[in-house]
C-alpha cells in the first residue's frame, strides 16, 4: 500500500487536472470552441501539447525497460522523427493550414473523394484505439502491481477521469493539461536518473562510461538486414513513413496545430516539439541505462518491470507519489488528446457526414456523448488486448500500428503530390496494398519498422496505377488547387506569401525547416560520438 504523502500527491495531480479543464473550458459556445480552441492557441502549449501527446507512459515505462535490454538502439525509432517534422512544416502544414479544415480527412474528399476519406478515417481509428489503449494499459499495470487491484478496476478509473476533463474544456483542456503533464513528465524523468546515481555513488559520466564499455551505447548499426531490430536503414526509410503520417497526416497531430493563431505558431510549435519530443525520449531510454548498471543486467521476465520494480523498491516516500503522477501525466496527456482527435474524427467524417440532418453543428452535449462512448470502448480493449503481453509495450504497440501506416501515408503523397491520382484508384490500391504487404512482411518476417516503407510503396504502385484504369470524377483544376504544388501557384499568383512574418508557401524553405534539419543530423554525429 503506498504511503499517505504519495497518495496525496497523485490525487492532488488528478484534481488539478480537473480544475484546469473546468477553468479552460468553461468559455466554451461552440463547436470551433470545442474542437479547435476557436483557433487562437499560442504556439508554445501546442509544442508541449504535440511533445505530451507523442512522450506516453509507454515511453517513460517502456522506454527504460527497452533499453534495459537493448541498450540505446531503440532511440533509433525516433531518430527520423524531426525529418518527418520538417516534411510538415516544408510541404503539408502549410497545405493543411490554408483550407481551413477541420479534421485532416476532409482533405482527402476534397481531393480524391468518399472512398479514400472513409478508408483513412478507418485506419485513423484503428491506430488510435491501439495507441491510446496502450497508454491507459501502463499506469494500470504500476497500480495493480503496487496495490493488488484487478486491472478490470483500475482502467475503468484512469479513462473516466480522463473522460472528464476531456469534456470539461474540449481541445483547450487538452493543450493547457498537457503543458502542465509535459512539465511533470519531465521532473519524473530527471528524478529517474538522479535516484540510481545516488544509490550507485556513482557520478553521471561515471555511470555512462560503464554502459558504453558494455556496448549499451552502440547505436548506429548499419547492417541492411529486414530482420533485425533498429537498424539505420529501416529508421530511415520504415521510419520516416511511419512517423511522416503521424505528424504530417494523422488527425492526433494536426488538431493541435489547427489551434493555432497563426502559421508561425505552427511552425513555431512543431519545430521546438520536434527536439524536446526526441531530447525526452533519448534521456527516457538512458533511464534504462542506469538501471541496467543498478540490477547489474539482471534479468526480468517483463521488461516492462524493470521501471516499475525500480519506483516500488527503492524511490523515495514523496518522490515515489511524483513518479507515479508522471506516468499518469504520460499516460492521460496521450488519452486526452487522441480522444478528443477520435471525437472530431467521428463528428466531422462519419456523424455529420452519414447520419445528422441538421443545417446547424452538431451541439456540444452530442459531442460530450460520442467522447464519452469512445472511451468505454477504449476501457474494454485495454483490459482484452494488453493484460497478458510481456514484451515492451513500444515494441508491441510499434508492430500492432506498423500495418497500417504505410497504406495511409501513400494515400495521402498520392492525393497531395500526384494529378493523376484518383479516388476509386488510390482506394483500391489501399485495400490491395493492405493486404498484399501484410502478406509479406509476415512472409518475410520482417522487423515492424520497416512494415511501414513496405506497405507504402506497394499501396502507391497499386494507388497510381489503378488511377489509370479508372475514371476521374473530378476535373484538372479541382485537382490543381489541392496538391501541394498546385497551392504553391496559387498563392504565389495571388500574392498571398506571408502571415504573421512566417511563409505560407509550400516547398519554401525558411527558418523553421533549416533549424529541424540541422536537429536531424546533429543526432546522428551525437550518436557516432558516443558509440
Amino acid at each position: 500500500m503506498l504511503p499517505l504523502i504519495d497518495i496525496v500527491v497523485i490525487i492532488v495531480y488528478l484534481i488539478g487536472m480537473l480544475v484546469i479543464g473546468y477553468v479552460s473550458g468553461k468559455d466554451n459556445e461552440t463547436q470551433e470552441d470545442y474542437l479547435l480552441a476557436g483557433r487562437s492557441m499560442p504556439w508554445l502549449p501546442i509544442s508541449l501539447s504535440i511533445t505530451a501527446t507523442m512522450i506516453s507512459a509507454n515511453a517513460l515505462i517502456g522506454g527504460p525497460g527497452w533499453a534495459y535490454t537493448s541498450g540505446m538502439k531503440p532511440f533509433m525509432v525516433n531518430i527520423t522523427v524531426p525529418l518527418a517534422v520538417f516534411f510538415a512544416v516544408y510541404v503539408t502544414a502549410p497545405v493543411i493550414y490554408h483550407l481551413r479544415v477541420t479534421s485532416i480527412y476532409e482533405y482527402m474528399e476534397f481531393r480524391l473523394g468518399g472512398f479514400t476519406r472513409n478508408l483513412t478515417v478507418a485506419q485513423f481509428f484503428i491506430n488510435s484505439l491501439i495507441q491510446v489503449s496502450s497508454m491507459v494499459f501502463i499506469p494500470s499495470l504500476i497500480l495493480q502491481t503496487i496495490t493488488g487491484w484487478s486491472i478490470v478496476v483500475i482502467v475503468p478509473i484512469i479513462v473516466l477521469i480522463s473522460i472528464i476533463y476531456t469534456l470539461l474544456g474540449g481541445i483547450k483542456a487538452v493543450i493547457w493539461t498537457d503543458t502542465v503533464q509535459t512539465l511533470v513528465v519531465i521532473s519524473a524523468v530527471i528524478l529517474s536518473i538522479y535516484i540510481p546515481l545516488k544509490y550507485l555513488n556513482l557520478s553521471f559520466f561515471d555511470t555512462l562510461d560503464i554502459a558504453k564499455a558494455a556496448g549499451k551505447f552502440n547505436t548506429l548499426d548499419f547492417t541492411f538486414d529486414l530482420n533485425t531490430e533498429n537498424t539505420f536503414y529501416a529508421a530511415i526509410f520504415g521510419g520516416t513513413i511511419m512517423w511522416s503520417r503521424y505528424f504530417c497526416f494523422d488527425q492526433a497531430q494536426i488538431q493541435r496545430i489547427l489551434t493555432a493563431k497563426s502559421i508561425k505558431g505552427v511552425k513555431r510549435s512543431l519545430t521546438s516539439s520536434a527536439i524536446l519530443m526526441n531530447v525526452m525520449y533519448y534521456f527516457m531510454l538512458l533511464i534504462g541505462l542506469f538501471l541496467w548498471v543498478f540490477y547489474d543486467g539482471k534479468p526480468f521476465e517483463n521488461s516492462n518491470q524493470v521501471m516499475i520494480n525500480f519506483i516500488i523498491d527503492k524511490v523515495p516516500v514523496g518522490i515515489t507519489g511524483l513518479i507515479i503522477a508522471g506516468t499518469f501525466a504520460a499516460a492521460m496527456s496521450s488519452v486526452d488528446s487522441l480522444l478528443n482527435s477520435m471525437t472530431t474524427v467521428f463528428i466531422k467524417d462519419i456523424y455529420e457526414k452519414y447520419f445528422y440532418k441538421e443545417k446547424d453543428e452538431v451541439s456540444l452535449k452530442t459531442t460530450m456523448t460520442i467522447s464519452s462512448i469512445l472511451g468505454i470502448i477504449i476501457i474494454f480493449i485495454v483490459i482484452f488486448a494488453f493484460g497478458n503481453t510481456v514484451k515492451s509495450v513500444l515494441d508491441i504497440v510499434g508492430k500492432y500500428i506498423s500495418y497500417f501506416t504505410g497504406p495511409a501515408c501513400a494515400a495521402f503523397i498520392l492525393a497531395m503530390f500526384t494529378k493523376k491520382a484518383n479516388d476509386k484508384g488510390v482506394a483500391s490500391g489501399f485495400v490491395l496494398g493492405f493486404i498484399s504487404s501484410y502478406f509479406l512482411i509476415n512472409q518475410l518476417k520482417t522487423f515492424w519498422l520497416w512494415n511501414s516503407a513496405i506497405g507504402c510503396l506497394i499501396t502507391f504502385i497499386l494507388g497510381y496505377g489503378f488511377s489509370f484504369i479508372f475514371k476521374n470524377d473530378k476535373t484538372l483544376e479541382e485537382i490543381s488547387n489541392y496538391t501541394a504544388m498546385g497551392m504553391r501557384k496559387y498563392l504565389i499568383k495571388n500574392n498571398d506569401l506571408q502571415e504573421d512574418g512566417a511563409s505560407i508557401v509550400p516547398f519554401k524553405l525558411d527558418k523553421y525547416g533549416i533549424i529541424i534539419l540541422g536537429f536531424f543530423l546533429l543526432q546522428f554525429v551525437i550518436l557516432a560520438l558516443l558509440s
